[in-house]
């Protein structure tokens, strides 16, 4: 551009009539500016800039404004446009031709830029498209991002594709730049216009497989809790309560240790904060009943077992919602949980109270009906329970294990463990015997997983309650596998020391040494040593050990 150009372009502009609008020497200075670039000079943003003067006047209009119901495996396109305030001056209005100069970019060296990033990848991406070599022509196939960029104009409409992978919350990040290319933009020349966030909630079709699973999880639930009450006998509570040590080593651990331990795993661990919030009920709601059969099945204290069940179902209905409530606000965002729904945990927790009562009334006044309604009732629904759960119920909570979430596997298999030692350490502390640190330690670890179940399903707005509920479900597979494992080892243990005790008192019997003076009548003969004679293995089974005597 020559002088004469430049000199035209003010006088161009000078001219224009406005009534709102005076341009002044730095506003001409820098249209000048901007004219005068050589188109081959490599960008780089300098105060000069037109758009970077109006930095703070963009604005994006987005439809729809965020989106709070995208089913996995789909996508939405987005529709967006950068539009800009009011306030932008009159010299460069309709009035005077020149708003392409600005909106289109005509007579400028720079370009307007939108990136779209995605927050969490793993739960949606943007998807763009390439054209690949087919067999005979190019193919137009949609690829995954996690960021885009793209060329835009003012006031023009743009879109761009959501792709939702699996449940959860993401946010878009929509900034605006101005570069003079893509490529320059990646490498740094650009300078941010203007920026806006946009959220997007991915949650699962809705079914009635759902709803059934749900319900059943809390009839299950509930039905257990009877099953405690009918086999609850009121004279074993009585003789424990002769014990009240490891009665109070129980509920501290229950109450006080566990709900502060499940905080700290959740703070520690890289969990999403719905999860954590999970991982905090579970640990505030004990019992559910693998304790009890574990503790029948190892041999422990059954009393202390028993009474234990009997504090859980009375204490909880405080402390859960106590805990829940204290603890639970560390873990509320902006996404997902807001409000925590103490009342309606309340009324899930004096349903197990309730049906606890039933099944101790009932065994209290008639054992006989009791224990018919065990026999005939609930042991073989509770079989078609666990059999339907372990087929049916993954089948419908695929979601949780496709794919595996390892850091909330991780949480749901530490929890119980940890109480598992802690409660056995304190008891070995505090001098208890061995089968109450037994008792205590399995009780410790048991917590009511189908009741957390249930209340976080019918509790929290979707996906909340979906990412909640992992670590419920998760958890109802790892306590049995833990007292699995633990029996295998227990196992190895007692045939280890069998082993040895056997191998001792076989060295004994065969190398052992005879000494002393044998007297018989009329005859006394001197002590000599023990020759062995040895027996082969048939042999050994029927003959006795020989000594030759001198």
């Amino acid at each position: 551009m020559n002088a004469m150009t430049v000199t035209e372009t003010i006088i161009s502009i000078v001219d224009i009539k406005t009534d709102s609008y005076t341009p002044t020497q730095s506003s001409l200075t820098r249209i000048i500016h901007r004219n005068s670039i050589n188109p081959n000079t490599t960008f780089q943003p300098s105060p000069y800039s037109i758009f970077s003067d109006l930095n703070g006047t963009f604005h994006f209009d987005i439809s729809p404004p965020s989106i709070n119901d995208l089913l996995v495996n789909s996508n939405q396109t987005v529709n967006f446009s950068c539009n800009v305030d009011h306030q932008f001056p009159n010299v460069l209005n309709d009035s005077i031709g020149n708003r392409n100069l600005i909106l289109n970019n005509d007579h400028l060296n720079t370009s307007l830029l939108v990136t779209v990033t995605s927050s969490d990848h793993n739960v949606a991406s943007i998807v763009s498209y390439r054209m690949v070599q087919g067999r005979k022509r190019l193919v137009r196939t949609p690829i995954l991002q996690e960021t885009i960029s793209m060329q835009v104009e003012l006031n023009n409409d743009h879109n761009f594709t959501i792709e939702a992978m699996k449940i959860g919350y993401v946010t878009f990040l929509l900034t605006l730049l101005e570069s003079e290319s893509i490529d320059m933009a990646k490498a740094g020349y650009s300078k941010q216009l203007s920026s806006t966030e946009y959220n997007v909630q991915v949650v699962r079709a809705e079914k009635l497989a759902d709803f059934v699973f749900d319900c059943s999880a809390a009839a299950v639930a509930i039905l257990i809790s009877f099953g405690i009450g009918c086999v609850t006998d009121t004279d074993s509570i009585k003789k424990q309560l002769k014990y009240p040590v490891s009665l109070l080593i129980g509920f501290c651990c229950q109450f006080l240790l566990m709900p502060v331990l499940a905080f700290g795993i959740a703070k520690i661990l890289n969990l999403e904060r719905n999860v954590q919030f999970g991982l905090l009920c579970v640990a505030c709601v004990p019992g559910g009943g693998f304790g009890h059969v574990a503790v029948i099945v190892s041999k422990s204290d059954l009393p202390l077992s028993v009474t234990m069940n009997l504090i859980n179902i009375v204490a909880m209905l405080g402390t859960a919602p106590l805990w829940i409530f204290v603890l639970g606000q560390y873990f509320q965002s902006n996404q997902g949980i807001r409000i925590i729904p103490i009342y309606n945990f309340e009324i899930w927790l004096a349903s197990i109270f309730f049906a606890y009562t039933a099944g101790l009334v009932i065994n209290r006044f008639k054992p006989v009906v009791a224990d018919a309604l065990m026999t005939w009732i609930i042991k073989p629904f509770l079989l078609l329970a666990t059999i339907l759960y372990i087929t049916l119920g993954v089948y419908i909570n695929m979601y949780v294990f496709d794919p595996v979430d390892g850091w909330a596997f991780f949480a749901a298999l530490l929890l119980p463990l940890c109480g598992f030692i802690m409660a056995y350490v304190l008891g070995i502390i505090f001098r208890q015997k061995t089968s109450f640190c037994q008792s205590l330690a399995l009780e410790t670890s048991s917590l009511n997983c189908l009741i957390v179940l249930a209340a976080i399903r019918f509790t929290l707005q979707k996906p909340a309650a979906d990412l909640a509920s992992t670590i419920p479900i998760w958890t109802m597979f790892t306590i049995p596998g833990l007292y699995v494992v633990l029996s295998i080892l227990n196992y190895i243990k007692c045939s280890l020391c069998s082993f040895c005790k056997s191998r001792k008192e076989e060295k004994f019997r065969h190398f052992s040494i005879a000494s002393g003076i044998v007297n018989q009548a009329n005859m006394a003969a001197l002590s000599a040593p023990l020759f062995v004679t040895e027996v082969t293995d048939d042999e050994q089974a029927s003959m006795s050990e020989k000594i030759t005597v001198l």
